[in-house]
């Protein structure tokens, strides 16, 4: 994730959907990410959905537009936090495409994780991602 988009991210209050110009649908914008597909296949983080869907937008909903915005945000996120800096955090490596510290088929989280950061953002939105280290 570039700079730019790091401090895009970080200054984010909600959701902005894609940009203008940005015609991506939802499975071409899950295509070309591989945190985004591995977090869609993987269903230790079920317990994050619905929450996710409260600062994101639903990436299940049969509009296409509302879906494509709503992979969009999500896809930002997962990226952010997978670029964060791994020297401060537990069990997580950084930029490998996936979202790190889920454990106990999704009811729990390693401390300090990436999948505990996630959470932290489902639960109080894009605040939590104003301060962490990349």
């Amino acid at each position: 994730m570039r700079a730019d988009e790091q401090k895009q991210v970080r200054e984010m209050n909600g959701p902005m959907g894609r940009p203008v110009g940005d015609h991506r649908s939802a499975d071409r914008i899950i295509e070309q990410s591989p945190v985004l597909k591995s977090f869609l296949d993987n269903r230790d983080n079920y317990l994050l959905i619905d929450d996710l869907k409260r600062n994101v937008g639903d990436w299940d909903s049969a509009n296409p537009e509302v879906r494509a915005n709503a992979i969009y945000d999500l896809d930002k996120v997962l990226r952010f936090i997978d670029n964060l800096d791994d020297r401060y955090l537990n069990g997580s490596h950084s930029r490998n495409g996936k979202i790190d510290g889920f454990a106990s088929n999704g009811c729990s989280r390693l401390d300090n994780s990436e999948a505990s950061l996630l959470k932290a953002f489902s639960d109080k939105g894009y605040p939590v991602l104003r301060h962490l280290r990349t």
